[in-house]
């Protein structure tokens, strides 16, 4: 989902556990620490720090190799270090009273995200060009994957989807599907689908993919459908069945797993259609559920 840019996440732990791999050889009465976060967000940085001394000097190291050098102008308690400059080796050398006495090096390292990927589940076919084609009563469930959780927002051509902030996206017409969201690990990154989902009506008539259209491996019943209090849910398939309920803007409400029947409650939700995603061994289905 993420991972440093460099491959030696190993090496960032043991150097956290205690690792001294840069040490002076003064023998002073204190001993300086390097704080803050080590990795950094792309286009951010990190504001390192240490003790409060008389004097302080901060050094970098390339890695995986080099030659410590002094950093120019960082001679404060803190330090800043920015995203194009990692993964680099820093150690920063503390005097007081006289005496000057080097903190163990860290490793300052860069999160790196895959890109931003939909996943894309339910009724619907493939077109010559790679487009969704559905037809009237079909449902697409559009799952954003991780490790991109924050400020969600999914989009059809260039209209914004009000309250459309969740990882999955309930589509049920045509249209040109895209999100922006953030990785958890960095709020402030905002990254965006690079391409657009395309969904088109089928041609075929009587509906749908311009092939026979696929019957369901099994199928599920909703009593009562519409629901008040509660709803059973059954299906004629061997179990396990995983059961998710969705609201027009695709949030998550109700999960379940079952093996022939079980018992929603919908006491607490709002009057309207929702939308019900049961799977097993056998593939998947959708169901329309009214709550009034």
């Amino acid at each position: 989902m993420y991972a440093m840019k460099t491959i030696a996440h190993f090496i960032f732990i043991a150097l956290l556990a205690g690792s001294l791999p840069f040490r002076s050889t003064a023998q002073c009465a204190f001993d300086p620490s390097v704080t803050g976060d080590a990795l950094v967000c792309p286009e951010s940085a990190v504001t390192l720090g240490t003790q409060s001394y008389d004097s302080y000097q901060w050094y970098s190291r390339a890695f995986p190799n080099g030659v410590a050098q002094p950093v120019a102008g960082a001679t404060d308690s803190t330090l800043e270090v920015f995203y194009d400059q990692t993964p680099v080796y820093i150690f920063v050398a503390a005097t007081r009273d006289g005496c000057t006495e080097n903190s163990p090096e860290v490793l300052i390292d860069g999160l790196a995200f895959l890109p931003v990927t939909v996943a894309s589940e339910g009724d619907f076919g493939v077109g010559p060009n790679g487009e969704q084609v559905i037809c009237e009563g079909d449902t697409i469930f559009q799952l954003l994957l991780q490790p991109y959780t924050l400020n969600i927002q999914w989009y059809d051509g260039d209209d914004l989807l009000p309250g459309a902030t969740n990882d999955t996206l309930i589509v049920t017409q045509p249209g040109n599907y895209w999100v922006t969201a953030s990785p958890t690990e960095c709020p402030l990154v905002l990254a965006s689908l690079g391409v657009q989902i395309s969904v088109i009506w089928g041609s075929t008539p009587g509906c749908t993919t311009g092939t026979a259209e696929p019957q369901p491996a099994f199928d599920a019943h909703l009593v009562p459908n519409p629901a008040e209090s509660s709803v059973f849910v059954g299906v004629d398939a061997p179990g396990p069945v995983r059961l998710s309920l969705y609201d027009a803007q695709g949030k998550t409400l109700r999960e379940a797993e079952f093996t022939v029947a079980t018992e929603i409650i919908t006491s607490d939700l709002p009057a309207g259609v929702y939308t019900m995603w049961l799977q097993t061994n056998k593939g998947s289905i959708s169901r329309q559920l009214v709550v009034r």
